[in-house]
C-alpha cells in the first residue's frame, strides 16, 4: 500500500470508535463500552484510546464497563492536560468528573502504571480497586531500539507494515519475541493471531502519538520511587516471568510494599507482555473479574 492511503486508513482506524468531553482541563479523547462496574483503563505507550477496546473487549462482554481515555499527548488528547505523573491523576479526576462519575476500578498496562497508581493513591474515594497488568511501577530508563526507532516514525512503521504483509510469519515471530508470547500457541487461534498483529498496528500511526510516548520516557526515568504504602485500597498485581518488556521488579515491589491485606499478587509464567493472548489467559481473566466482582458491592 502506498504511504498516503495508508496513512488514512490507520488514522481512520485509530479514531472509528472516538468520543470527546469536554473537562475542566480541556478536551479529552476516549472510547467507552460494556456495561455495569466501570474500568479506567489507564494505556501505555505507544497506543491511545483505541486500545481499551480492541485487547480488553472480554471485559464489556462480560458485564464490565470499560473507559479507556486517551491519555495527554496520545491521539485526540492534548499532551498540554498532563506532563507530568501527578498532573496524568489529576487528569483521570477530572475525566470522570466529567462523565459523572464518581468510583472506578482503575486498570493499568505496560505504561499506564505511574498514571493509575498516583490516582490510587491521591485519590481513594474514587478507586474502588487498583489493578496493575504488567505494569509500569517504577523508574525505567528506556533506551529506544534501532526497531523501535523505525516504528516510531510514520515512514519507518508504513515500510515496516508492507514488509510484514510479504514476510508475515518473520514478523510475528518477531512481536512475539519482544513482547514475550508464545508464538506456537498464539498461531492456532486466529483470534490470537489477530490481536498479535494489531499490536504491532496500534503503534500507528506514530505521529498521533509519539507525543505522549516520550512523555512517558522522560517522566519515567526521572521519576522517584512511590511510596506504596499510601495505597489504600485493594489492589491486583498481575505480572509474567516471561515479560520480555519490563522486569518483573515492576510486580515484585508493589506486591511486597502494598499492605498485605490489600493486595493480591499473581506471578504467571506465560504470557509476558501480552498475556491476554496467551496460555493463560483464562485464568488471568478469571482472577480480574473475581476481583472486580468482589470490591463492586454497593453496585
Amino acid at each position: 500500500m502506498k504511504f498516503q492511503p495508508w496513512l488514512e486508513s490507520m488514522t481512520e482506524q485509530a479514531y472509528k470508535d472516538a468520543k470527546y468531553i469536554e473537562t475542566k482541563i480541556g478536551k479529552v479523547h476516549y472510547t467507552d463500552a460494556g456495561k455495569g462496574s466501570i474500568i479506567l483503563h489507564s494505556h501505555g505507550s505507544p497506543a491511545g484510546a483505541d486500545v481499551g477496546l480492541l485487547f480488553f473487549d472480554d471485559y464489556a462482554k462480560d458485564k464490565f464497563r470499560i473507559i479507556t481515555p486517551s491519555r495527554p499527548g496520545f491521539l485526540g488528547t492534548s499532551l498540554d492536560l498532563g506532563t507530568s505523573i501527578e498532573a496524568q491523576a489529576d487528569f483521570f479526576k477530572h475525566f470522570l468528573d466529567s462523565l459523572g462519575i464518581k468510583e472506578v476500578f482503575i486498570h493499568a498496562w505496560s505504561g499506564g502504571g505511574p498514571p493509575a497508581i498516583k490516582f490510587a493513591i491521591k485519590y481513594p474515594k474514587y478507586t474502588k480497586g487498583l489493578i496493575l497488568f504488567c505494569a509500569v511501577s517504577h523508574k525505567w530508563v528506556h533506551k529506544i531500539t534501532i526497531f523501535e526507532k523505525m516504528i516510531l516514525n510514520d515512514r519507518g512503521i508504513w515500510l515496516f507494515w508492507n514488509l510484514s504483509k510479504i514476510f508475515r510469519e518473520n514478523f510475528r515471530q518477531k512481536i512475539a519475541k519482544e513482547l514475550g508470547v508464545d508464538y506456537d500457541y498464539v498461531k492456532k487461534d486466529s483470534k490470537r493471531l489477530f490481536l498479535l498483529d494489531k499490536f504491532f498496528e496500534m503503534t500507528a500511526p506514530p505521529s498521533l502519538r509519539n507525543e505522549g510516548s516520550f512523555n512517558d520516557i522522560k517522566m519515567y526515568s526521572e521519576m522517584g520511587n512511590f511510596d506504596f504504602g499510601e495505597i489504600k485500597v485493594p489492589t491486583l498485581a498481575l505480572f509474567s516471568l516471561s515479560d520480555n518488556q519490563l522486569p518483573i521488579s515492576n510486580g515484585d515491589i508493589p506486591a511486597k510494599e502494598i499492605s498485605q491485606n490489600l493486595v493480591d499478587y499473581f506471578r504467571f509464567t506465560h504470557g509476558g507482555h501480552m498475556p491476554m493472548i496467551d496460555k493463560e489467559s483464562c485464568i488471568i481473566n478469571e482472577r480480574i473479574f473475581d476481583f472486580i466482582l468482589r470490591y463492586s458491592s454497593g453496585e
